[in-house]
Order: structure tokens, then sequence, then C-alpha cells
């Protein structure tokens, strides 16, 4: 690592000296505008005659480097708008400024005149154009023609991304494939699970000016993104006059009939205009986002299917050795608030036009305040496994019903803070950057837990044994959406009359707090240069950088964190401590009941009484395994080097490059080990219950380096049809948590969660190819090929230990592992067009639409075989048809996420896949007056489900509804 890092200081060394401007050479600077004065980025800058060009930033700046002396012709193009040409004098060793104004073109339609397209769909369309890489872009303007309040929902959009709702997965690869940044560097994440890429939900898309989604990396970018790179980017101020804007606006959730609130403001304006810099040395720009939202969900959670002897209750024949049954499953029934606050503050100081600095800060808080009630039926084998009956119904002779209620308080934090300086000086251009991002998880939850007595053959309930071989209840079918069960035991004597299942039999038997703390920091240093020079008569720019990254993440419980465990008494029964008898008639969309809650405030009360403190004791086995079991501190080192060369040669751009990675990796975390004592307290009466762990610090240390090399080609094979080629290479660290020696032990399921030491990086190859025909109606048609070799790629697995000399022998085990190998083949389709085409007013039409396909091949052991790769969804859409006119907009548009495996099993019978969904999202915006635009939208609006399954999709899993939910509202800007 030293003797790359000093090759990289030698070169450095070597190319400064080098002359500042090249003999007969000079500069040419400006800013493209339209003729409303609005920025162009993504414009194309050339002369006419060579192969010298430049494309303007997001600022609409551009700078053409190393310019022959005397007179040139620069040729302007930007889709949409007309070409400029005009013949500019270049002075030797001077920089000349030069601003465009560009006019749109239009299509007269009769009385409607409609722009060629929207305007953010240009913005978005001009920067990929001209991008050096294969990459796509989402203005502001576009994140806001959908219905997308957060940037997960955003980028749902976009060819070849699927999205959970809070992380989101590029072309069929884990979600740790993909790097998220802010304004060009990695953002940390504080997820529960100890994920590195924060959840998205958490950053408002209004706040942003753009995003960009990179599907092949440069050797400028961090290399641990084998599939993409998301980067999130902030807006500067662009003009002297002010510019404000304000965003009202309220909401209606269907699933639990509550009103919403959202509201941002935003202002801009740069100042103290001079002779060195026309348009102001100074630029402030501020935004603030506002969201309550009252929202909820039904779940239902079947996350227990074993195989078991089925036998028929008649004849007692064995139907099968080998049936799966959901041995337990819960409904789940939430109510929440969200609160997110969102706040970008950028201040850039430009003393001269070719000097700039800029500070950039970005904060995020979403709070998260949920009543949550949980009725859950353990349907579980009494030794004899279970019956068919007669009706058709599986029967159990052992059965419990629980029923809990909690509240849960998350706040997330996500804070980045970026200072960064550029200057150019003649052919030469330097910048650096320091870096700073704290994203921090504070999460509060207290649940309280009643149960029923265990309903069990052969055993005794309050001194009443029930007959062996007795079914004490069933369930109607197993192979539905909507599980149900119902007792069929009647109760006799001193057991008393009342069903098994009766407000009377529950009883509070545990209070769990589960409060966690989970942090990350990253504090990152960079330097780039870049030399514009000439191969004979081909322009080229040799660029290299350095980067030093330094991670942190954390993982804690906070001491006082407790589990407490209750003695029936009559104080604690249900009957005493009960919110309502049935809580939703229409759970899980009108198909079940929900049943009986208890009352947290009751129970609460109940605790706190003096009176009944010796129900309680505190568990300490349950308390401090989870508070030693959670911690880990993780710090990671990054350095990382680059040397990369891009040369025009007539109408094709080649760039070649290597990158060098080399991380540090020190972890440490306890290594928790349960086991029955039999001299401690025993658990949920369960003698054979584990009732004691060791706990063990581990610390450890792991490095490796990485070698990225990389070669692109762009072929501009005319105006507006771009063809790309590349081969690049990435890699991927495993998930932190994923990573640590951490255990999560769930006992009454018999599943345990474990981290994996052992992981290894990812690496992998990916070839690329992209052929783009840009419109003259500011439309895409493209069609994309490319394949992916990936190394050791990460997986979870989830299977039954068989391995006698482990306390887990026969539980369900899920880990994260390495694969052998995975090879992911795919193609994507997109076509986007205002339909100018068709008569009269159709052709006020606007179609977006994109398709992906995935193929994958993934070897994970010698057991499974060839699979496909977890987390690949096959195929996936997106499908917007919109009619807009100058004056209002219309449009619906369809988001379809193909089927995909959450975890792979040991066998293809326990694999957890999520089923394909669709997803209908209206929206419509009118203008009312100059700047003032009423607007209204409704997501969800059929009310699509999210369905996991089992194996195959007879065995529900997890199924959740979220209901429609609908806003409007007023924006004025001015």
């Amino acid at each position: 690592m030293k003797d790359t890092l000093k090759f990289f200081v030698f070169l450095v060394v070597m190319l400064i000296p080098v002359s500042m401007f090249a003999q007969d050479k000079g500069n040419l600077r400006g800013t493209i505008k339209d003729n409303a004065g609005n920025t162009l980025p993504g414009a194309s800058v050339s002369i006419k005659g060579s192969t010298l060009g430049a494309a303007s930033n997001m600022d609409g700046e551009y700078v053409l480097q190393g310019i022959p002396v005397g007179q040139v012709n620069i040729e302007v193009n930007y889709l949409g708008y007309k070409q400029i040409s005009e013949i500019i004098t270049i002075t030797a060793e001077k920089t000349v400024l030069k601003d465009f104004i560009m006019q749109e073109n239009s299509y007269e339609l009769g009385d409607v005149v409609i722009s060629a397209a929207v305007s953010g769909q240009q913005r978005a369309l001009n920067q990929q154009k001209v991008a050096d890489n294969l990459m796509q872009v989402i203005s502001a303007d576009q994140m806001g023609k959908f219905p997308d309040p957060n940037v997960s929902d955003a980028l749902k959009r976009l060819s070849g991304i699927t999205t959970d709702g809070k992380e989101v997965q590029l072309r069929g690869t884990p979600a740790s494939f993909t790097n998220i940044n802010m304004n060009g560097e990695q953002i940390m994440s504080s997820q529960e699970s100890g994920k590195r890429n924060e959840a998205l939900d958490v950053i408002p898309s209004d706040l942003l000016a753009s995003m960009e989604v990179q599907k092949t990396l440069l050797p400028s970018n961090d290399g641990d993104a084998i599939a993409g790179v998301i980067n999130m980017r902030t807006g500067t101020a662009r003009s002297l006059k002010p510019k404000f804007s304000v965003d009202l606006g309220s909401g209606y959730s269907g699933i639990r009939e509550k009103v919403n609130y959202n509201a941002k403001a935003g202002y801009s304006q740069r100042f103290f205009p001079t002779s060195k810099n026309s348009n102001g040395v100074l630029g402030i720009a501020a935004n603030y986002s506002f969201l309550r939202n009252n929202s909820g969900y039904d779940r239902l959670e079947a996350e227990a299917w074993e195989p078991y002897k089925l036998t028929e209750k008649a004849t007692g024949e064995v139907v099968s050795d080998e049936t799966y049954i959901p041995t337990d499953y819960r409904y789940r029934y939430q109510t929440s608030t969200t609160t997110r606050n969102g706040m970008t503050f950028v201040a850039d100081w430009a003393p001269t036009v070719n000097t700039k600095f800029t500070l950039s800060t970005v904060y995020n808080e979403r709070k998260d305040d949920a009543e949550r009630y949980r009725n859950r039926l353990r349907f579980r084998d009494n030794g004899n496994g279970f019956y068919l009956m007669e009706d058709g119904s599986i029967g159990s002779e052992r059965m419990r019903s629980i029923t809990q209620v909690s509240t849960q308080n998350e706040k997330i934090r996500n804070f980045n803070i970026n200072l960064d300086g550029e200057s150019t000086i003649g052919s030469w251009k330097v910048d650096g950057g320091l870096f700073y991002t704290l994203s921090k998880r504070n999460y509060e939850s207290e649940m309280m837990g009643f149960q029923t007595p265990e309903w069990r053959a052969g055993k005794k309930v309050n001194g009443v044994t029930i007959p062996k071989g007795t079914v004490v209840g069933v369930m109607p079918t197993i192979y539905t959406k909507y599980l149900s069960g119902k007792y069929t035991y009647v109760p006799t004597g001193n057991m008393g009359t009342e069903a098994p299942d009766a407000i009377s039999r529950y009883n509070l038997y545990t209070v769990e707090n589960n409060n966690q703390i989970t942090e990350g920091t990253n504090f990152t240093v960079r330097a780039n240069a870049s030399k514009n020079y000439y191969i004979k008569d081909y322009a080229s720019i040799l660029s290299f950088g350095v980067k030093g990254k330094f991670m942190n993440n954390t993982g804690e419980v906070p001491v006082g964190t407790n589990t407490y465990s209750y003695t029936a008494s009559d104080a604690n029964n249900l009957s005493n401590l009960l919110y309502t008898e049935q809580l939703d008639t229409k759970f899980l969309k009108n198909k079940l009941h929900f049943g009986v809650a208890p009352s947290f405030d009751k129970t609460k009360a109940y605790m706190n009484n003096p009176a009944n403190a010796g129900d309680v004791t505190v568990n300490e086995y349950f308390s401090n395994m989870n508070r030693e079991g959670t911690y880990y501190d993780t710090q990671e080192k990054v350095f990382s080097g680059y040397v990369m060369n891009k040369t025009q040669i007539d109408n094709v751009m080649l760039l070649a490059g290597v990158r060098v990675e080399h991380t540090r990796v020190n972890y440490k975390a306890n290594k928790i080990e349960p086991y029955v004592d039999p001299n401690a307290p025993i658990q949920n009466d369960n003698p054979d219950a584990f009732n004691a762990y060791k706990s063990t610090l581990v610390s450890e240390k792991l490095n490796y380096t990485k070698f990225l090399p990389n070669l692109q080609m762009k072929a501009d094979m005319s105006q507006n049809t771009v063809l790309r080629i590349s081969w690049t290479t990435g890699y991927s660290r495993p998930n932190i948590l994923d990573l640590v020696p951490s255990q999560g032990v769930s006992q009454d399921l018999e599943r345990v969660t474990l981290g994996n030491p052992e992981l290894k990086p990812a690496y992998a190859n990916n070839f690329d190819i992209l052929i783009e025909q840009y419109l003259p109606s500011v439309g895409l048609i493209s069609l994309a090929a490319f394949h992916k070799n990936i190394q050791k790629f990460q997986f979870l697995n989830e299977g039954i230990l068989d391995d006698p000399t482990s306390n887990y022998n026969g539980w369900q085990v899920i880990q994260t592992k390495n694969g052998k190998s995975a090879k992911v083949f795919g193609a994507e389709v997109t076509l986007n067009s205002a339909l100018t085409f068709l008569p009269s007013f159709l052709k006020n039409l606007v179609l977006t639409t994109n398709y992906t396909y995935v193929f994958s091949q993934a070897t994970t052991d010698k057991d499974r075989g060839v699979t496909r790769l977890p987390g690949q969804a096959e195929s996936t859409a997106n499908f917007a048809l919109a009619y807009s006119t100058k004056r209002f907009t219309l449009q619906a548009s369809m988001n379809y996420m193909g089927s995909f495996i959450n975890a792979l099993g040991s066998n293809s019978e326990r694999d957890i896949w999520q089923d394909d969904r669709w997803q209908l999202d209206l929206n419509g915006s009118v203008n009312i007056y100059k700047g003032l635009t009423f607007w209204v939208e409704v997501v969800n609006a059929l009310d699509s489900e999210s369905y996991a399954y089992f194996g195959n999709k007879e065995r529900a899993y997890k199924l959740q509804y979220n209901g429609v939910t609908g806003r409007g509202g007023f924006t004025y800007r001015f």
C-alpha cells in the first residue's frame, strides 16, 4: 500500500511543474441559460472542426481549456433547443468569458402550444447524453411530476431499480452492491440491521436539485459499488434575483383514516457582482421540507414453517412424513405518525469565474411514533406431528394464544456537510474537499405481552389434564394468504367453562424494553487534478486523485433496557386491562377480524402501581443477553487513488484508468453462547429452554487491497445517437452486522440469526453496451445489455442446523454467507417521448416507459448448485402516460417489480420469496395564476398488497397492506 501511495505522490509531483498554459492556447468560460434565465445543465459546447468539447455543469457553467488562439466557431447544443453557432476570438494564456442564451423549440398545434417536453426531462436527458459513463438523471422538476415524497420512491421510476420503500436494488443485485452518495461522497447508515446504506425514505426528494444513477463506474468513483452509484445533489444559487418557493399541502391516509400535512419553502440568491465575477461572488441557497404523515399497515406474519408428519385423524394413516406447517403466525395492526424535517443550506464563494468554494449542509430528521397491536397463535407439535381432519382442516394437540401491545418511538438523524473547492488554472483544474456525515438512530420500544395457558394434550390446565391425543384446535387451511385458527377443545371442571381464548384466559406475562442506539460516521478527505492536453490533434484529459475515508459504525442497547417477567394475578388479567374486544373487523382488506387488544395505558398504570410489585421480576437472562449481544464497534479506513485518461478521437471518446483501494477493518463485538443452567431460573415455564449464556468479547482485524481497472468508449454515431461500451470492475463490502460475530436468539421460534466473521468482499467484472437515440420531441429510445460476473457474492441463507455439538442443533439458522460465483445477464429498454405525431389534442400526450429483464445463475454451495441470485427480480417496469399542456398536467403511472428471492434456504422448499407487485399512482396539477399551482396526488390507488411466501406461493410468509394515500396542495414560486 505504501508503494501505491508513493506512486501517486510521485505522479502529482511530476505533473504539477508542467506549464499551466500550453503555448498558443487559451480558455473559454461562461454560463448557458434559456430565454427565461434558467440555467441549462448538460449543454454540449464544442469547437467546430475540432475534438475539443465540454458540457455545462449543474449550474449551467462550462469551461473549454486549451483552445488554439485566434477565431474559432463555437457550437452549443441542447436537446429541445435551437443550436447556437458563434465565432469567438481566443487570446493566448487568457480566459474569454462568454454566456449563451438558448431558444427553446416548440410545436404549433392549432390553438394549443406545448413545449418539446417538460423542462425537467430536458435537463435530465441532456445531462445523461453528455456524461462520460452510463448514467440516468432525475431532475428536481422531474421528481415533482410523480407522487414520490422521498428518495426511495422517486428512484423506482428508473429502469433497473427496485425498492422495498427504504433500500434500493440496482439491476437485480443486492442493495449493498450500490453506493449511496450525497454530493459525491458516501453517506452512512444507522439501520438496525447494520446495513451500509441508509434508508432512503429518510431523505425528502423535494430538497434535491437532482439525482444521478451511475450504472458504470469511473475510476474517480469509489470502487465499492458493483451495481453502481446513486448520487444525490443539492443545488446552488444561480441568479442575482431572489428566488422563492412555497409549497403547502394536506392529505388523507385511507387505511387509518387520518389527515396528513406537508410544507416546503425555498430561497436562493447571488450577491456582490464584481468585474471578476459578474454573476456575484457569493451565493446562498436554502430549502426546508416538512411532512406529518399519519399512516399504518395491516400485516400477517408466518415466519415459522417447518416440516412435520401429517396423519389422518379418523384412520391414523400417515398422509405425509414431511408437510410444512406454519407453527407460529401473527396479525399485526400498526398505526404511526411520521414527522420528517429536512433542511439544506448551500453557500458558495466564487472570487473569480475560475475559482469556487462551496459549503453544503444537509440535515434530515425523521421521527416515527407508533402503536402496534399483535395477535399471535402458536400452533405447535406435541410429539405426534399434526392431523388432517375430516373437514380438511389441520389439527394440533398443542396451542396457545398471545396478544401484545407496544409503543415504538424511532428517531433517525442524518447530517452531511461538504466543503469543496475547485480552481481552473490554464490547462489545469484542481479540486479537493472535506466531507463528514453522521447518521444516528435512537429507537425505544416497550412491548406488553398477554398469553393464555398452553392448551396441550397430556398436560394440565388449572389442575385438569387434557387427554392424550386430543386435538385442541385447528387451522381451516394452511394454504391461504389469510391464515386463521380456532380452538375446538371445550374446557371442563376446574378449567372453567370459558373458551380457551376467552379474554379472561389472558394474563400479563412479559414486558420487554427494546431500546437501541446505532450510529455511523464517515470523514473523507480528497484531492484531484486534471490536465487538458493533446495527443496529436485529439483533445485529451489526464485526471488523477487520492482519497482517505475514515468510517465508524456502532450499535448498543442502553443500560436500563430490561425484560420483565410477570406472575399471573387477578390484577393483570386482560379483562381488567382491556382496550377493546375487537380492534378491527376489516383487517387485511376486509378478509379477517383482528380480535382482542390490550390497553397500553391501563397496563402501564398497573405496572406503576406499588401494590402490584410482587407480580414482577427483572428477567436478568434476557435483559443482559440482549444488551451484550447487540454491542458492536467497527472502524474502517479506506485509502485510494486513481489515474484515468480521456481522449476524443473524432466522434469517439476513449477512457481508460485504474483505481486502487486499500481497506483496513477493525471490529469488536460480543459472541453470545446460550446454554441451560440447572441452577438458574427457568424460562417460559420450560426446563429445556436456555436460561444462561457465556459472553466473549471478540476483536478482529481485516485488511485487503482491490485493483479496479476501467475501460469505456462513447461514440456519437450522429448528433442524437450515442453508443456506449464499457468494461468496469468493482467490489462490495459485507454489511456490518453480517460480518461481526453477533447472535440473535429467538427460542420460542427455535431460530437464531448469526454473524459471519469469515465473510469476504464480493468482486465483479461488469460489461455494458448501450445505444441511445435522443428524439427531437425531447424523448429517448434506448437499448442496453449488461453482464456481471460476481465472485464471492453475499447472500442471506436460511436452513436447519445439523450439528449435534451445537446448542442450536435442529434450529432454524439465518446467516449471511459468501456464494462461489454469480453471473448476471440483463437488458433494459427505455422509451420516453411526447406523442406529437398524434392528431389534434392527442399531441399533448407524453409517454414515459422502461422495462428491465435480468437473468442470473448463482452458485452458492455444492448442495444447492445453481440458482437465481438472491435479491434479483427477473422483470421490472415503469409505465406513465401524461396529458400535459402549458396550463395543466394529468398523469397515471404504473410501477412493476417482479418476484425475487429474499433469502436462500437449504433447499428450494425453504427459499423465502417476495412476490411480484404492481402499483398505480395518479397525480395532476394546474397553473391557477402566474407562479401559483394546485396539485393533487393519489399513491397506491389500487391498494396493492406486498406478499412474501415460503418455498411456494401457497405458503404465506408475510402479507401487508399499506392502504391508499391522497395528497393535495398549492405551490407558489416567485
